[in-house]
């Protein structure tokens, strides 16, 4: 068996997958008992019919969710370049990767691979929502919608026909007092109902962003990308920045047929006239200096556990007031510098510099470097950013990620000595 092969099967050792197959089991199974008392496939043409979608309705459901977890969304190879040496200026560098990120492609700290046109990290197939398995993810969004509404329908309607099953058979109707109500089926019920009306609302909301994506052919991080690119030309107007204009909006109809029927490589994208392959990544590479310059450093002055939800180390309130369920959590020791870029209510956003020990030891913590932690663990120190806030604005500068300069410094203390 293939290493890859391997990945791909351990992807539903995770509580998403599990979790979501045995509610698919349980609710199936009980749809089936029920609509087997309710309208027998024996009764009619219709009741062969309805019968069979429940089937369809299930493998689409189980064939699309299988397929997206195992297709996966595509990842950039590990030690990836452009082709041409002079584009690498125009790419973000990835550490983890030990490569340059593709054009429309960003590392995924759970998947720890770069995703081609990732959208987003969906956890009930473990893994990301991308170039590959996005028609997939639609698919099973759309079969799992309509079983779900059909089993609704069945189950509310076989519980009712099971209530009335002494008023029918008083007044002869027994050929319709065929439902047999038990603790068990009727516990299913209200458990089956519960989960329906939990998945079909969730499935609707998903079903309607993946469209607002495919219809604009606009992720969900490329659209934070193109809100940020017009904040920038807002906040610095004295710079004259050229206008932005997302390169990759083809209008509906070939947004669509890219999704669906497009037999592409995630790497290069059809764009728009006047502009070219690397219009987004280099209007990334601005943001991301510009990121900089307004850094604000930060010092840590009390442990930040790491864990989404700090009830017991910072307490209910800022627990409450967790930001993003998306962002990841990062664990911080007294003393540890941050290079804070985004600020809530009681919670702070910023990457963990490495510590000197780490550098000497060739071994860094465990756990992110960059993510969220509640504000109370650290304060801010006074820093001079003066040349830094000079660049803002400007045009793309060729500069390294700060990961890849500590890489290129570790592999400097390992290479001998002259």
């Amino acid at each position: 068996m293939s290493t890859e092969l391997k990945d791909d099967l351990r992807r539903f050792l995770h509580w998403g997958p599990i979790t979501l197959l045995t509610l698919l089991l349980i609710v199936t199974w009980t749809v089936i008992h029920m609509n087997s008392m309710w309208w027998a496939p024996d009764t009619s043409l219709e009741s062969v019919l309805n019968y069979a979608l429940i089937w369809v309705q299930t493998f689409g459901t189980l064939y699309n969710f299988i397929r997206s977890l195992m297709v996966g969304p595509g990842f950039v190879p590990l030690k990836w370049h452009p082709p041409v040496r002079k584009d690498k200026k125009f790419l973000q560098f990835c550490t983890r990767c030990n490569g340059y990120k593709a054009p429309r492609s960003h590392h995924c700290q759970r998947c720890g691979r770069c995703v081609m046109k990732m959208d987003h990290h969906c956890p009930w197939i473990n893994t990301c929502v991308g170039w590959s398995n996005q028609d997939s993810f639609v698919y099973f969004l759309l079969f799992f919608m309509s079983g779900s509404i059909q089993g609704g329908i069945i189950i509310v309607s076989a519980v009712t026909r099971g209530i009335q099953k002494r008023w029918l058979i008083r007044h002869g109707l027994h050929h319709m007092a065929t439902v047999h109500l038990t603790k068990t089926n009727l516990m299913a019920c209200v458990f089956s109902l519960g989960v329906i009306m939990g998945t079909t609302l969730a499935s609707i909301t998903l079903l309607y962003m993946q469209l607002k994506v495919i219809l604009k052919n606009q992720t969900e991080i490329e659209n934070w990308i193109v809100k940020k690119a017009a904040f920038r030309r807002n906040a610095y107007p004295q710079k004259r920045i050229k206008d932005f204009v997302y390169p990759y909006n083809l209008g509906w109809k070939a947004n669509i047929r890219e999704v669906f029927l497009s037999s592409g490589d995630g790497i290069s994208w059809p764009v728009l006239p006047g502009c070219d392959e690397y219009s987004l990544t280099r209007e990334q590479l601005q943001q991301k200096k510009d990121k900089r310059a307004r850094t604000r450093v930060f010092r840590c002055i009390r442990p930040a556990t790491g864990h989404w939800l700090p009830i017991f180390s910072q307490g209910l309130w800022v627990s409450f007031h967790i930001p993003c369920p998306h962002g990841s959590r990062i664990a911080l020791e007294p003393d540890d510098i941050i290079h804070v870029t985004r600020i809530q209510e009681c919670w702070l956003y910023g990457e963990r510099m490495i510590t000197e020990k780490e550098k000497v030891e060739m071994r860094r913590r465990k756990g992110a470097i960059r993510g969220w932690f509640p504000s109370c663990c650290a304060v801010e120190e006074c820093e001079d950013y003066d040349s830094e806030n000079d660049l803002a604005g400007g045009e793309p500068v060729e500069e390294q990620d700060s990961d890849q300069e500590i890489l290129e410094l570790l592999r400097n203390l390992h290479a001998p000595a002259c």
